[in-house]
């Protein structure tokens, strides 16, 4: 019996031992196996706001406690849900979408008006507005930005490069006519920049988007370009091939800028741009096509011919312009600030504005001096805002409009 108690116990001091050697004895995991190390929170400095002194955390990054980390990882509760992306994503589907609009005044851009200063519905309804950033675009897009203030409530944005198309309706051009706007296009290719994708294109027979290498490049498929006007049926067949331009177009990211070189039509009476779209076939398929590629339409077209109702139509309903060259040497000027920046308002969402079609848009200001250029068919988009930019210099130091 005292053998055996003995025995007992020394067999309970080896299970204690062997024990007490997994305990220590047991080796740490490696990188990439289960319960690795705690990462540190990722809060590297990024762009801040205006006046900011603490830099802004990185999207989708989250600071916790040692103990909550361990408990996350060990399944306890999920990990915290990405934080609303600075970058311009639109977050969780459905909770935020963009809108586009240029304000112009007498002289240039609008620069001084504030979130609050404007008025968004959607398919009638009224629609809050989140947040509200003006974007610079071109080849000084950077400086413009550090330089020149914008209003309260919006924030500067810069380095978005653009997809510009110039598309020359050769089909409203008598033969020879059409030289007479090669100016006007170098001209417009003076705002593009190296970062830009830029083509010319000749319609109706152009149905698809190939971009030059060089301004050397543009210039020389523009003088390729050759009137054959032939009528008034080669405005459906133009319509169209700017309809399938547009349509081509969705594949790019980023705002698309497809400028119309037309001579008009010899009409007796010009038609009322208000009963354009429904007199004119192909208008609401190019309408809808450019809502679908977030793409705005400008026209360009000599002040000596009767401009096309149809393309004046285009432009108005896609936030584009309407120019008509008189020679004066400054017709291109509201062109070129439209295609140098905007605004990019986020407003709240609804469930129905991403079911694949064209909805309603009116974006107005408190202010009734104004020119606002918004598109009236709107759908939601994908592009990505570029990144913020703090001003050089303060509110007081800025230079007014």
């Amino acid at each position: 019996m005292r053998f055996a108690s003995r025995f007992g116990r020394a067999r309970v001091a080896v299970l204690l031992l062997l024990a007490v050697s997994i305990v220590f004895f047991q080796p740490t995991p490696a990188r990439g196996q289960v319960n690795p190390p705690k990462t540190p929170p990722a809060n590297r400095p990024e762009v801040g706001l205006p006046g900011s002194k603490k830099p802004t955390t990185r999207p989708g990054s989250h600071e916790s406690s040692a103990k909550d980390e361990r408990d996350r990882i060990a399944g306890k509760f999920p990990a915290p849900k990405e934080k609303k992306s600075e970058s311009g994503d639109q977050g969780r589907p459905g909770a935020t979408a963009y809108v586009d609009v240029t304000v112009l005044d007498s002289q240039r851009q609008a620069l001084g008006l504030g979130r609050d200063d404007f008025r968004v519905a959607i398919d009638g309804q009224p629609r809050k507005i989140v947040s509200a950033q003006y974007v610079f675009r071109g080849p000084q897009a950077l400086e413009a930005a550090r330089s020149m203030r914008v209003g309260k409530g919006v924030v500067a944005r810069a380095g978005e490069p653009r997809t510009i198309v110039l598309a020359v309706d050769e089909a409203s051009f008598p033969g020879g006519q059409e030289k007479n706007l090669l100016p006007a296009i170098q001209h417009a290719l003076d705002v593009t920049g190296p970062v830009d994708r830029t083509a010319v294109v000749a319609l109706p027979r152009g149905s698809s988007v190939r971009f030059a290498g060089s301004r050397a490049d543009l210039l020389a498929d523009a003088s390729r370009v050759a009137g054959q006007a032939n009528g008034a049926a080669s405005e459906r067949s133009s319509l169209d091939a700017l309809a399938r331009i547009l349509t081509d177009l969705l594949r790019f990211q980023g705002p698309k800028h497809v400028i119309v070189f037309s001579a008009g039509r010899a009409e007796a009476a010009p038609r009322a741009v208000a009963d354009a779209e429904t007199d004119a076939p192909g208008l609401s398929a190019a309408v809808d096509a450019a809502a679908a590629s977030h793409s705005t339409v400008h026209v360009v077209t000599p002040a000596a011919r009767v401009e096309s109702a149809a393309l004046h139509a285009l432009a108005q309903s896609t936030g584009g312009t309407v120019t008509r060259i008189t020679g004066q040497g400054r017709d291109l000027e509201p062109l070129g600030t439209a295609l140098l920046g905007g605004y990019v308002l986020e407003v709240e969402s609804n469930a129905s504005d991403r079911d694949g079609r064209p909805h309603t848009l009116k974006i107005a200001t408190t202010r009734h001096d104004l020119h606002v250029l918004a598109p009236s068919r709107w759908m939601p988009h994908k592009d990505v805002l570029p990144p913020l930019v703090v001003p050089t210099t303060g509110p007081a130091d800025r230079p007014k409009n």
